[in-house]
């Protein structure tokens, strides 16, 4: 079994900014992928083909659930 008593004494405030924190993280990390591997494969790269975009699409609609409940 985890034990993570550690976290007893975290509130959920605290916790919220800190999984947030980790969301804002991950999208900038995601800005700095290089073009050539985001339109890998494509012949025609249009706007929907852009994983930023989709990336950051995503990690908002998580963040906004995460945040509301």
């Amino acid at each position: 079994m985890l034990n993570f008593d550690w976290a007893d004494g975290i509130s959920t405030e605290t916790a919220k900014g800190i999984i947030i924190g980790m969301f804002f993280v991950i999208g900038i990390a995601v800005s700095f992928l290089p073009r050539n591997y985001i339109y890998a494969g494509v012949e025609n790269p249009r706007w929907y083909h852009n994983l930023r975009l989709w990336a950051i699409a995503a990690l908002a609609i998580i963040a906004g659930t995460y945040l509301y409940f």
